[in-house]
């Protein structure tokens, strides 16, 4: 049943649509009125609602997990650092009230805990810490801690909102998009358990994106600069804090549409490869540069620089593309809890990531616009973990009482893909060096490789088991005393098959020097004759009282598949000694396996592979070279 009563501050009428709503603001003033047992109360002026952009409204109504729910009261929240965000409350057909958080295109639901002496005190929190409570019903990561300060206000809300009131918090992210957050604004500590969102499971129309794209593309506008006059124009303005003059490097605030002058300066203070307000899709996504930022940390006395362009889409938010060195990288913000961050190695679903560098960061030169309130000097911890062609980068920065930690997923991209993606008719430098999260773009060789030894391999097997080797002939010749040359021809005729490799091996025994067999394998049909030599030795004797021996007293000669037919052996064998009588045994096989040429073959096949290793060695060394971690001093890389 709603409740009407009149505002203490102007007389006008306020009225309390929900039963269970502490506080309404009135429409005509914007007092914040408090209804308490016997009497109303005046709370104070709210602020007027700074235009966040946000796509929600009071009224509209929707359905989470089932329940029914409507928005009745909207409240705005300041940051240290200058941010706004915004909080919206929804009275639920079950008499529960939902807190619905809206800050850069994400949405988050969530459900007062009830009360329990087992949570943390805000002292204890570190951003990035992970903490449990409740008895370790929960578990979370700290996301964000930080002091925030009542600002507007609009509609009916369930609580005491005193405009100008501050209080500590901190924002926690869990496994599968869970969100909470702790608030420190009573003596004991207030859990706001949830999880992210969609307008698709509000049951919230999707039209209400496509209005706010809309209402955003007409709001984009021009300012001069104060310092130079150059026009700017802003192309997020319910997203804009502070604009970085291209012209003249000027650092602008924006708040609430005022410019005002924070620092001036005579040039911008580094140049930008891609024009401000240029459009391009990368990886499947459209986007628009809006600003850009430089950035460095400095080593042992030098200093490395990179260029951070912002990219933004008015519905799915912002995006990040890197350039350092001419090489660039995509990166996109992740969960705070998606990533699990060691002291040397991070992982991220089933990937592990080494540690690679940190530093601290300083903000050196802003152009276009930025969603924050940057400040020149400003500076974060870095910490960034490799495992190309992708890195996650660590930031943990804080002003104040806010400390705050953030982890992006970085992809490294091709020079060529941002000059097309843009449409950039001026050539982007030429990356320098080898970039922490840039593939080795050969190592596809190695599967290639693999797959033809594989080939390679199976085939030697296939062909030894189903084509076993056949022995079609075998024969012994005497070689008499005193003869060194002998001739003899094979008797029976043997027969041969089409398609498949003949050897033949010779053995002798006894021999003692050296022996040459000069053969043809003759085909009886047409004569045809195809010829082969071997050419083998064994020698021994003894030396200061010790035996020795070397060479063979066997050989044997490939020779290529014949066709079918008849065929015979001529032998012409030549002795360097024919001091006594020796038998020399002669066999064909047909069938036999040339281990000489597939082990060619597959040295052949290996050598690239071998070659592009190297390579890729060096390529590593090159990568691990510039780290802050000696290469081998953990495990994991490409």
């Amino acid at each position: 049943m709603s409740v009407r009563v009149t505002c203490p501050g102007c007389g006008g009428s306020v009225v309390f649509e929900v039963g269970s709503s502490m506080v309404a603001v009135c429409p005509y003033c914007r007092s914040a009125v408090a209804r308490g047992d016997r009497d109303i109360e005046d709370l104070g002026k709210v602020a007027a609602l700074v235009d966040t952009g946000a796509i929600l409204r009071i009224g509209l109504s929707g359905k989470y997990r089932g329940v029914g729910f409507r928005l009745t009261g909207r409240v705005q929240l300041g940051h240290e650092a200058g941010g706004v965000w915004d909080e919206w409350y929804a009275a639920f057909d079950d008499n529960r009230w939902g807190w619905l958080s809206e800050a850069q295109g994400r949405f988050y639901m969530l459900f007062e805990e009830p009360a329990n002496d087992d949570r943390p005190p805000f002292e204890s929190l570190q951003a990035g810490q992970t903490v449990a409570f409740d008895s370790g019903r929960h578990a979370f990561t700290i996301a964000e801690i930080g002091l925030a300060t009542a600002m507007g206000a609009q509609g009916e809300i369930p609580y005491r909102f005193v405009p100008g009131s501050t209080y500590d918090y901190a924002d926690l992210s869990g496994p599968e998009l869970a969100f909470a957050t702790l608030d420190y604004s009573q003596s004991q500590p207030t859990f706001f358990n949830g999880e992210e969102v969609s307008l698709e499971e509000l049951g919230l129309p999707l039209s209400l994106r496509r209005e706010s794209f809309e209402l955003r593309e007409v709001a984009a506008r021009k300012i001069d600069c104060p310092n130079c006059g150059g026009s700017l124009e802003l192309r997020a303005p319910d997203k804009t804090e502070r604009v970085g003059c291209p012209y003249c490097g000027s650092i602008l605030d924006t708040t609430q549409g005022n410019v005002k002058l924070l620092e001036a300066l005579k040039e911008p203070t580094f140049r930008i490869h891609i024009p401000l307000g240029a459009k391009g899709k990368l990886h499947g996504k459209e986007r628009t540069v809006i600003g850009a930022f430089r950035r460095s940390v400095t080593a042992e006395g030098i200093e490395y620089p990179w260029t951070e362009y912002l990219l933004y889409h008015p519905i799915v938010g912002f995006e990040w593309l890197v350039e350092s060195n001419g090489h660039w990288s995509h990166v996109v913000p992740l969960p705070v809890d998606s990533v699990k961050g060691g002291e040397r190695i991070a992982t991220y679903g089933d990937k592990s990531f080494r540690k690679f560098q940190v530093g601290t960061a300083h903000v050196n030169g802003v152009v276009g616009e930025c969603y924050w309130k940057v400040q020149l000097g400003e500076a974060a911890e870095t910490a960034d973990y490799v495992k190309p062609p992708e890195m996650l980068s660590r930031e943990h920065s804080t002003r104040g009482r806010s400390s705050e930690v953030n982890w992006s997923l970085c992809t490294y991209t091709l020079p060529s893909e941002v000059q097309a993606a843009f449409g950039l008719t001026e050539p982007l430098p030429t990356p320098q060096g080898v970039a922490p999260n840039q593939p080795f773009h050969d190592g596809g060789i190695y599967k290639l490789a693999a797959i033809f030894l594989g080939v390679l391999t199976f085939l030697g097997l296939f062909f030894l088991i189903a084509f076993p080797v056949r022995k079609v002939h075998e024969q012994s010749f005497t070689l008499r005393a005193g003869q060194m040359s002998n001739v003899f021809h094979t008797d029976p005729l043997f027969d041969l098959t089409s398609n498949r490799n003949i050897c033949v091996s010779a053995n002798d025994s006894t021999l003692d020097g050296g022996l040459t067999i000069e053969g043809d394998l003759v085909r009886q049909e047409t004569g045809e004759s195809q010829p082969f030599v071997m050419d083998f030795g064994y020698y021994s004797g003894v030396e200061d009282g010790e035996a020795w021996s070397e060479g063979s007293r066997h050989d044997s000669e490939y020779v290529g598949a014949q066709p079918a037919g008849k065929y015979s052996l001529r032998l012409e064998v030549v002795r360097e000694k024919a001091l006594r009588d020796e038998t020399l045994t002669v066999r064909v096989d047909q069938g036999s396996l040339h281990f000489k040429n597939w082990l060619l073959t597959f040295l052949g096949i290996a050598v690239l592979p071998l070659i592009i290793s190297i390579r890729h060695l060096i390529f590593v060394q090159r990568r691990w070279a510039n780290s802050d971690f000696p290469l081998f001093e953990s495990s994991g890389d490409d």
